[in-house]
């Protein structure tokens, strides 16, 4: 019952990151960090264009039990596990996010990209709505070197 549980649950996430796809486009780069955390890895590709990328992985419990086979004669084991990863691209202009992409292991069960779920769920539910200065420059805080 409880695995039935997570499989909904996880199945229910897979939305979030194609609803982040949309709805995330404008918000500032503030917003984003604060509530998808710092990112693993950026690039700058323009003089005010960065790409972001985070890292999430997904598991669900491993699921066993026992299968009846000719009158109980024969019980075979059977188990099942999932494991997902995800990254997550963000394209950054002028300190706001133009664009989401999603690289990973998709599932038949959850979903494309339901393992960023984590990534995104936050920046959704409870999005920030910083207002960013005229002269705000995004490099001047991604090209640090993190702490």
């Amino acid at each position: 019952m409880v695995a039935l549980a997570l499989v909904l649950s996880l199945t229910a996430c897979a939305s979030l990151p194609e609803q982040a796809r949309h709805d995330l486009p404008g918000t500032t780069l503030p917003d984003l960090v604060s509530c998808a955390g710092q990112p693993s890895e950026r690039m700058r590709v323009g003089p005010d264009d960065w790409v972001l990328s985070w890292g999430a992985n997904a598991s669900t419990p491993s699921i066993s039990g026992s299968v009846p086979l000719f009158a109980d004669l024969v019980k075979p084991t059977v188990s099942a596990s999932a494991s997902m990863q995800c990254r997550m691209s963000a394209r950054i202009q002028s300190g706001r996010v133009v664009s989401i992409h999603y690289v990973g292991t998709s599932s038949l069960i959850f979903g494309a990209h339901a393992a960023c779920s984590a990534l995104v769920r936050d920046c959704l539910l409870h999005p920030d709505h910083t207002t960013l200065p005229a002269d705000y420059d995004a490099g001047r805080y991604l090209s640090k070197a993190n702490p």
